[in-house]
């Protein structure tokens, strides 16, 4: 009966949640371009973005999400509001997985467009085969699985489905996935990175979350 009760919670939470997050993402629609004209006017000098801050603010970096919060609102489906060639650095984590693949494809080739020659985009997500590992060796292993909020979890195929289908997760990326898409976008050079890890000094120690596990550092030629 508990476990019942528990569920009918979890669900009435995921609920709530998933209205709230409706009605944000509406209101964001709506002052999308004027806090781009507000961001265009204040004339800031960074040349570094960080896409899907949420409450991860980097100092230095223009923080953007889809949030009246952030101090720039951004849709991965929309043209990103820079000029051509005048940015250094975009950075994200796990942000590309809540879309489908086609808008993934795209912001990667706004990223591009907006990067400099030599700027870089950084991208840390979940791992598919990293994924798979666990649910063929040790599902438990996973940091989230050990949340109080998932001790309902009982077998190898719950844990799998809902790594796929919770938190909005619409495409999942391995390394041949994630380098199909930086190809398409016009990226030919990258190299795949442990956490906290980069050739770039102001792309070290930016991952906050277990999950990431395939990152890459993506530079525009």
């Amino acid at each position: 009966m508990k476990i019942k009760e528990h569920l009918k919670a979890l669900r009435m939470k995921r609920f709530a949640r998933s209205l709230y997050e409706k009605i944000l993402c509406g209101l964001s629609l709506i002052l999308f371009y004027p806090y781009a004209l507000l961001y265009s006017l204040r004339g800031r000098e960074s040349r570094k973005l960080h896409v899907g801050c949420g409450r991860n603010i980097l100092r230095g970096w223009i923080n953007a999400d889809i949030s009246p919060r952030a101090e720039l609102i951004v849709f991965l489906q929309k043209r990103l509001p820079f000029r051509t060639g005048t940015l250094e650095r975009i950075y994200s984590e796990h942000v590309l997985e809540h879309v489908p693949y086609a808008s993934a494809v795209f912001f990667l080739r706004e990223a591009y467009r907006t990067l400099r020659p030599g700027g870089v985009i950084r991208i840390a997500m979940p791992d598919l085969d990293d994924l798979i590992d666990g649910y063929q060796k040790d599902w438990r292993r996973f940091d989230w699985v050990n949340w109080p909020a998932h001790r309902f979890i009982k077998t190898r195929a719950e844990m799998i489905n809902i790594a796929f289908r919770w938190w909005g997760h619409q495409h999942l990326y391995n390394q041949e996935e994630l380098e199909r898409a930086l190809r398409e976008a016009g990226f030919w050079h990258y190299s795949f990175r442990q956490p906290g890890e980069s050739d770039y000094p102001d792309l070290r120690g930016l991952e906050t979350r277990p999950e990431s596990r395939l990152i890459v550092d993506a530079v525009k030629s």
